[in-house]
């Protein structure tokens, strides 16, 4: 179900350079958002067009955390807002993850600022025991946001794997060479989920479905209503276009047509 609401700000940590977790409480009546879905912010100096923001986690009844990169007027003004102000919130929308079924192994494919939209997926599976494989890549080890996902554990429950562009961190080379290493590992069916740049959906998702995986992609599109009224946020489906705040964000990845694919 998806309400408007007012939401306080409780908290902005700062996580690098830009990028901050906010944190906000929208009262006992906001819905809980599953993995996956987003929420729509009505900043301080955008009075048309709300902002789009992957829900990072939900911390409590009504509370929720977004990861916000501060990069346009809108997100500004949003980081400039004081503790306890209160902004207006859309939410939560769209579909979210499909959990994995038992059996199935959880393999999560982060780029860039796309842990966001992982967080609270990783998080709901650490929460039910779940065992899940993370890979996250980053052009250098600075440009990691360390900390918005749940690092490793000792007993192996939660695996984490980097790698950078430059080799400063990790694996040398793109988060997508680690996913057909990861999926390799064991013939144990596996689901893949990604968020990011779509170079990397598009290389991620075809290791997934060669190797006979699930996998499910979150598209990051700009989102004018966000209700699926406008059609600006539309992606190509192997079935037509689909509004991604109204359809998506997440899809099953075998459905998308990706830049430079034809239609099946």
């Amino acid at each position: 179900m998806t309400i408007q609401a007012t939401a306080r700000l409780e908290r902005a940590t700062r996580v690098r350079a830009e990028d901050f977790l906010c944190a906000f409480d929208a009262g006992g009546a906001f819905p809980d958002a599953r993995p996956g879905q987003f929420v729509h912010v009505r900043t301080p100096a955008d009075l048309t067009l709300r902002r789009p923001f992957s829900v990072a986690a939900v911390t409590g009844r009504g509370r929720f955390e977004l990861l916000v990169r501060k990069r346009g007027e809108g997100t500004a003004a949003l980081l400039s807002l004081p503790e306890g102000a209160e902004v207006s919130v859309l939410g939560p929308s769209g579909n979210g993850f499909g959990l994995p079924e038992p059996g199935e192994r959880a393999v999560l494919v982060a780029g860039g600022i796309g842990v966001a939209g992982l967080r609270h997926l990783s998080r709901t599976l650490a929460r039910d025991g779940r065992r899940q494989v993370v890979l996250v890549g980053a052009p250098t080890a600075t440009a990691l946001l360390d900390g918005v996902l749940p690092g490793p554990t000792t007993d192996g429950a939660v695996r984490v794997e980097v790698a950078t562009d430059d080799g400063s961190r990790g694996l040398r080379g793109t988060v997508c060479d680690l996913v057909g290493r990861a999926l390799e590992e064991t013939d144990a069916p596996a689901r893949v989920y990604c968020c990011g740049p779509q170079a990397m959906l598009r290389s991620a998702a075809g290791i997934a479905l060669a190797a006979g995986a699930r996998c499910e992609a979150l598209v990051e599109e700009v989102m004018a209503c966000g209700i699926g009224a406008c059609r600006g946020c539309v992606v190509r489906t192997r079935t037509g276009y689909r509004a991604a705040c109204a359809d998506g964000p997440v899809f099953d990845a075998a459905e998308l047509v990706f830049d430079g694919e034809e239609r099946a």
